[in-house]
């Protein structure tokens, strides 16, 4: 660190260089009665030039330097129209891009004589805390406004200049000022990325040994949450904070503790993830009292527009603002923006010609250092490092020897041989690892790498180089991001390594001016919380801080965007789009806002009460997961009734995967993948071929289908380079999942749609386990239990947990091939796992002529060790629906509040003897833990269903007449009440009269095209799937074919019917596999199919035909009762479909 400056006079630093600058002749002499000065930047320093009228200050004089002449120029790179050549011409170099810059600011620099001040300013419990004796410049100059002040402060200093420290002195101030106990409060860090606050975490925890440090990521575990709410210095970013403060019920409670905010990196406004962080402040300035806010960003030329918008709510003042330029730098940087001319648009040629450009790149600017240039994609790693390899030999020549290193990817291993190396996420661990320490050791001289290595681990680079400020992101090629950049450039000349450094930008011609703006700090920081304006709306709605159009209005006016919006209302077109020309700013923006609380209405997101607005259950589902309102639109205009194949193709569109790409190296990939027989819903084309994987969505859906179904990694040759990108794939993919489908079972409960509920539950819970909860992948969740392990067990007939929980710890130890001993630590982990019980009896009943009105008390308990399973709090879902889909209840409970049995009551609506109402319980964490009871309408009020339902149709006779007189062969009845003549007329004398055709019609309506109406009673038989109702049915079809000698005896069997089915997709997908294949017990109930007047499978059905329940497949032809009546499924022969063709719509052919 810096120290006071030794020799008779102390002169400062900042003098001795004026005068190394004024005998250069960069800077010249004014008259002897102006006061000296020196350049030090374009931009404006009000805090060190307040005391200067602007008047009285010095022009720049523009630089003479006798070493910049026109010879020496012409070696200078630069890239004429021309795309393969290079011109003899140069491109500017950074002076001369500030000579042309238009706007232009002069900043005076106060000469500092004082030293810089020591840590022994502060108390001796604080000075252990910095590793050095002495601030630095801009440290020392800081530390009146940070240190022995509360204002809020804005600090802008350019990168590299310790603004880390400002930080641990706020935290110092408010440290040495507590009246109370350190546990009432809280330190809130807030950082961009995962990588600062992973370093601040790992700095701050033992600096601050009396206050506890936690962090909170999307990595941070529900554990982990519960334990950093409780910590005094939070460290989060912008995305968690907000999705927590959304949620937590108690969040007005934590802000009342919140005394300090840190906020780094504030310049990210200006991207699109910034609104995020525009709002938590925001949110936080207003409901937090007694606040401190303490912001650093680089370099900007509107800095006081920060410090206007955080201005302090006790005091109304605006925060103070500490400006520093570039002289404040510990490793002086040089910059360089060169533009290259494309004459085409195709962004993958633009690559290749950015090579051409290295070389020179090397000559003029690399001194022979190390070099670290930043690709666009992976691909681009690879070409370029094999480029710089083969063609800039002398460069490489000088690189340091070491040992020969074998990597996993041969084209690296080829690479290294010369000195070069590439890094990006799709190499395995180890190769980044080796390359990242031969790079520090010198035996890789250049590294090429995507932005990977932009943050984390500091690396000895001395020249940066950017080749192409164009990214590719979900197939789409767009600018990086300015943190992006700003991050990229940071590591030229890290302090440990070099003392200096130089980056170089190259970029298309039309984007020059713009970086080099952005390098010198004059690029103005504006906001970008409009174009997310509607998520956060629908927010603050649902946490009341907006309640109306005027309320939402005020509240943007204490945000960032209002600020520049007043300012440069032309930078936000979007806005200016939506409303009329001639309207006042604040009209404008109330305007805005109107268009998007009323979209918000639209879709039911938020609803108005009282003339207020209100959340919705759907905008609380939206606040509370974080869900992007594309993908709310989306959820919410879904059909009802859906299988988990379209719960999972709803899942794979959301737009929170929008940034997921395609590559073309990993097609075949996902061919192999979609191949797989064991893929649950692969994508078939219509002639059930495999169909070729090319949307991101489909490969969404495949990755979690691959992980569910714990399938193996395709074998072909090359597949292998390629696992490393696909894991990195899979926790994107599942980071987002969890949210996503718990926003839809939300949605669903609210819908009452049962069927998409209990398929989205599922889902859910398969997503939880990483396993398909209908297969023996559910062992999965186990500790150590593989694979491998998994097919051991299923080859012992153990498939599910509860199955695995019964086995010894001996019978454990031999079916895995484990030692002894080991057995007893995998039980023990079944053994924490709860055991859930679910009691439901009838409590009360009301009935009339048509429907009867149940009430059911449903008692549920749980037996358990701890309410925590590796390290998540299991929670319990209750369902009830009836078979036809109708949600009747749905609740989640907290297992920890079952350690009593916890009851609650359920009004059921049953209207039909075949009515059945399943009970579920399941545990949400844990996939195949849960208990179902279903409860049939028949059993539960035999009296009132003794009859068949009413006929509606006045002049049709009961069916109990019909089925005396004999002639249910000939009458297009449905399985309903095929079965429900089985059921009650079984031991009834068969009538022997024969049907005529005459008593087939006697009471039937003849229709316009000379065929008889049907018995069926729907709403609207234009639209209802009963072909009967459609056309009627022929006379011939009303003949009699009764015939008493042929009809066989079938034997008899055991029937094991299985209730659970709520509709026929929701049979094939949630249900399938947990049907056995019992065989039906004797349908008549005295073991004969005799009563029966008349087969409808004809007369020549096999005696030997067995009835099975199975779950809907391509299988032979059979007929299918769907719900709400029990399923039956039948093999037929071809002969048979023709008199299943006038039967009702519940009998379907598969």
């Amino acid at each position: 660190m810096f120290g006071p400056w030794k020799g008779e006079n102390k002169r400062s630093r900042n003098e001795c260089f004026t005068d190394v600058l004024l005998h250069s002749g960069s800077i010249q002499k004014k008259d002897s009665d102006s006061r000296s000065a020196f350049k030090v930047n374009v931009t404006y320093n009000s805090i060190l030039d307040d005391e200067d009228e602007e008047d009285e200050v010095d022009k720049i004089s523009s630089y003479a330097s006798s070493a910049q002449t026109k010879d020496s120029a012409v070696d200078t790179l630069c890239v004429s129209r021309d795309d393969t050549q290079f011109s003899s011409l140069v491109c500017d170099d950074e002076s001369s891009l500030q000579h042309h810059t238009k706007r232009r600011r002069v900043v005076k620099k106060k000469i500092v004589k004082e030293s810089c001040l020591g840590v022994d300013v502060l108390p001796d419990s604080f000075q252990n805390s910095f590793p050095f004796r002495h601030f630095n410049r801009m440290q020392s100059e800081a530390f009146p406004s940070i240190y022995e002040s509360d204002e809020n402060c804005v600090v802008s200093s350019p990168t590299g200049s310790g603004k880390t420290v400002l930080f641990e002195l706020a935290i110092m101030r408010l440290m040495r000022n507590l009246n109370q106990s350190a546990e009432n409060i809280k330190i809130l860090y807030i950082a961009p990325t995962k990588s600062l606050c992973c370093e601040k975490f790992k700095n701050w925890s033992p600096t601050f040994l009396n206050l506890t440090v936690g962090m909170l990521t999307s990595d941070t575990s529900f554990l982990e949450t519960e334990k950093v709410k409780r910590c005094n210095i939070i460290i989060t970013t912008p995305e968690k904070w907000d999705l927590l403060t959304r949620k937590w019920k108690d969040y007005s409670r934590m802000f009342e503790l919140i005394k300090l905010v840190l906020v780094d990196e504030v310049h990210i406004l200006r991207e699109r993830r910034g609104a995020t962080l525009e709002v938590v402040l925001t949110r936080m300035n207003l409901l937090c009292d007694n606040i401190r806010i303490i912001a650093v960003s680089a370099t900007i030329p509107n800095v006081e527009d920060i410090a206007e918008w955080l201005k302090s709510k006790a005091s109304c003042s605006v925060a103070k603002v500490l400006a520093f330029d570039d002289s404040y730098r510990q490793v002086s940087l040089e910059r360089w923006v060169y533009g290259v001319a494309f004459n085409n648009k195709n962004e993958f040629q633009h690559d290749p010609l950015y090579n051409l450009k290295l070389p020179d790149i090397f000559r003029k600017h690399s001194k022979h250092r190390p070099v670290l240039i930043f690709c666009p994609t992976r691909a681009s790693t690879i070409s370029t490092a094999k480029y710089v390899a083969q063609n800039c030999y002398s460069f490489l020549q000088d690189r340091k020897e070491g040992q020969t290193c074998r990597f996993g990817d041969q084209a690296l291993t080829d690479c290294f041989q010369n000195g070069v190396a590439f890094h990006h996420a799709g190499l395995s661990m180890g190769d980044r690892e080796s390359v990242e320490q031969g790079f520090l050791n010198g035996t890789i001289k250049v590294l090429c790498s995507t932005s990977t290595l932009a943050v984390g681990v500091n690396l000895p680079a001395y020249l940066v180089i950017i080749k192409g400020t164009r990214m590719w992101n979900a197939s789409v090629a767009q600018e990086y991001t300015q943190l992006d950049i700003m991050q990229m450039i940071g590591r030229a000349g890290r302090p440990q390594f070099e003392k200096d450094g130089c980056a170089v930008i190259l970029t298309d011609s039309t984007m020059k001016s713009s970086y080099e703006k952005l390098l010198h700090g004059t690029d103005l920081l504006e906001s970008s919380l409009h174009l997310e304006l509607i998520e956060h709306l629908a927010a603050e709605i649902s946490l009341s801080t907006v309640f109306s159009t005027q309320s939402a209005v005020t509240w943007l006016r204490n945000t960032f965007f209002y600020v520049r919006f007043k300012k440069n209302p032309m930078a936000y077109s979007e806005v200016n789009r939506l409303v009329k020309d001639g309207f006042e700013q604040d009209s404008q923006i109330f305007r805005f806002s109107n268009n998007l609380l009323n979209v918000l209405l639209e879709y039911g997101i938020v609803e108005e009460q009282n003339h207020l607005l209100a959340s919705t259950p759907f905008g609380d589902a939206m606040a509370r997961h974080y869900v992007l309102f594309e993908s709310m639109k989306l959820f919410l205009t879904a059909k009802s009734g859906l299988s988990v194949e379209g719960i999972l193709h709803l899942l794979t569109n959301a737009k929170e995967f929008a940034d997921i790409r395609l590559r073309q190296k990993e097609k075949r990939l996902y061919k192999e993948i979609n191949n797989s027989p064991l893929l649950k819903y692969p994508y078939r084309t219509e002639g059930k071929q495999s169909q070729t994987v090319t949307a991101a969505n489909q490969k969404v859906s495949l990755i979690i289908q691959y992980e569910l179904g714990g399938l193996e990694f395709p074998s072909y040759n090359g597949a292998f380079a390629l696992h490393q990108s696909m894991a990195q794939d899979k926790m994107l993919v599942f980071r987002h999942c969890f949210r996503i489908l718990k926003c839809i079972v939300d949605i669903f409960v609210e819908k009452k749609d049962g069927v998409s509920l209990k398929n989205a539950l599922f889902l859910l819970r398969s997503v939880n386990g990483t396993c398909w909860e209908d297969s023996a992948m559910v062992l999965r969740q186990l500790k150590s239990i593989g694979l491998i392990s998994v097919r051991k067990l299923v080859q012992k007939d153990i498939h599910t947990l509860q199955e695995f929980g019964n086995l010894s710890d001996q019978q454990i130890e031999c079916y895995l091939g484990l030692k002894m001993g080991n057995g007893s630590k995998i039980r023990r982990d079944v053994e924490l796992l709860p055991q859930l019980q679910l009691h439901c009896r009838m409590e009360d009943s009301r009935v009339d002529q048509l429907n009867a009105y149940v009430t059911f008390k449903v008692e549920i308990s749980a037996k358990y060790r701890s309410a925590i399973w590796h390290g998540q709090s299991l929670s319990v879902d209750v369902e009830v629906l009836k078979a036809t889909g109708e949600l009747l209840d749905f609740r989640r409970i907290s297992l920890k509040h079952l350690s009593s049995p916890r009851s609650f009551r359920v009004i059921a609506l049953i209207n039909s003897r075949y009515d059945e109402i399943e009970f579920t319980i399941n545990c949400l964490e844990v996939a195949g833990l849960g208990e179902k009871t279903t409860v049939y309408a028949e059993k539960l009020l035999p009296s009132h269903f003794h009859a068949p339902p009413i006929n509606t149709d006045g002049n049709a006779r009961s069916s109990i007449d019909l089925l005396d007189e004999d002639f249910l062969e000939d009458s297009p009845l449905s399985d309903d009440s095929i079965l429900q003549y089985l059921d009650e007329n079984s031991k009834q004398p068969r009538s022997k009269r024969t049907p005529t055709v005459e008593n087939l019609a006697t009471n039937r309506r003849v229709r316009s095209n000379g065929n008889f109406e049907c018995y069926h009673t729907c709403k609207d038989k234009t639209k209802c799937r009963h072909l009967c109702c459609k056309e009627g049915i022929p006379r011939d079809c009303l003949r009699g074919k009764k015939s008493t000698e042929n009809h066989n005896m079938l034997p008899t069997h055991e029937v094991g019917w299985d209730y659970s089915v709520a509709g026929p997709k929701d049979t094939k997908d949630a249900n399938a596999s947990q049907l056995p294949n019992r065989t039906v017990r004797n349908l008549d109930r005295d073991d004969r199919f005799g009563s029966f007047p008349h087969n409808p499978l004809r007369e020549d059905v096999p005696t030997t035909n067995t009835y099975t329940l199975m779950p809907c497949a391509s299988v032979a032809a059979g007929y299918i009762r769907h719900s709400p009546s029990p399923r039956i499924l039948t093999q037929i022969d071809e002969v048979q479909k023709v008199d299943l063709e006038f039967l009702g719509s519940d009998v379907e052919l598969c």
